[in-house]
């Protein structure tokens, strides 16, 4: 039975192996498991894990798989462990995502790396702090631009597996807008895929909030110019802009950060930026921006639901 003051990593993917090393350097024990156990074993032997599965007690668990599949781990997962941090999206399914927010108060974070960075791992709740306090002046908008060079795999271009690009990459930002602004209260939507996925990789939404802020987002991940390296990032074309200031602003996306202030929370001594409630209403946000755009959630998208149905 591993110790009580180890970690449990389910899933040896990219982001797995990001809180697999985190976690090792703090000097925590960690186990990894995944659906392929020559995967976690192969993540295992690369940084000193040991290679497992879903039992055992531990200090804490996170779980970094497809966003279809978060609900039932989710559920073993507060059964194996005291406290859970679930990687973004919180789940596919809005129902799902609401679900997990409801469940275990107090237990469960949220991965969301965009909302920490700085000195000290707080830039995001810093500028929600100077929104609020009338600096920019109100309505605010926030306007994202955001092109990449990494190819979507194919789980993520999979609508009923992981949501397309503003499921899996957008979801950063409209989690961060719900810290920002609040709740969300109308949504558009404009998509597309130029990458061949049933998931939008391309598009623009626009969302407005509760005391009449916007979040503006422009997301490329499918344009052949992004893989060819033609198409960058442009950290100039995202910023706050109010009628009393503007300010170029990027969410910063820092991993040691969030463990360090996750950590803090974990002791006592601090309160997450970026809580479920607001991971649940960014999936959400997704789905409406989607509909919007002509495209609804897929049947079956929910866990529970597929559990139901098998």
């Amino acid at each position: 039975m591993a110790e009580r003051a180890s970690w449990l990593v389910i899933g040896a993917g990219a982001a797995g192996s990001i809180h697999v090393r985190q976690l090792l350097a703090r000097g925590y024990a960690v186990t990894v498991a995944d659906a392929d156990p020559a995967r976690a074993q192969a993540l295992a032997q690369a940084t000193g894990a040991t290679a497992g599965d879903l039992e055992g007690e531990f200090r804490g668990a996170v779980i970094a798989t497809p966003a279809n599949t978060r609900l039932p781990l989710v559920e073993r997962a507060l059964q194996l462990a005291e406290v859970l941090v679930c990687e973004k999206p919180l789940a596919l399914a809005a129902e799902d995502a609401q679900a997990i927010a409801g469940m275990a108060p107090g237990r469960i974070y949220i991965a969301e790396s965009q909302c920490y960075g700085g000195a000290d791992g707080l830039d995001v709740r810093r500028m929600a702090d100077r929104i609020d306090a009338g600096e920019f002046g109100r309505p605010v908008i926030w306007r994202v631009r955001a092109m990449t060079k990494y190819r979507p795999q194919a789980w993520c271009q999979d609508l009923s597996v992981g949501g397309g690009a503003f499921m899996e990459g957008g979801v950063h930002m409209l989690t961060t807008a719900r810290v920002l602004f609040g709740e969300a209260v109308k949504w558009q939507g404009s998509v597309r895929s130029f990458a061949g996925g049933t998931g939008p990789d391309t598009g623009t939404f626009i969302i407005d909030y509760e005391h009449g802020d916007c979040l503006t987002l422009d997301l490329a991940w499918g344009s052949e110019s992004c893989f060819t390296g033609q198409c960058a990032p442009f950290a100039s074309a995202c910023g706050i802009v109010g009628p009393v200031r503007c300010e170029a602003w990027w969410s910063p996306d820092d991993h040691a950060a969030m463990w360090e202030h996750l950590s803090r929370c974990l002791r006592g001594g601090a309160e997450p930026v970026a809580t479920v409630d607001h991971a649940a209403g960014a999936v959400a946000d997704v789905w409406r921006c989607y509909a919007a755009a002509g495209i609804v959630e897929p049947e079956g998208a929910g866990a529970r639901a597929s559990h139901a149905r098998g």
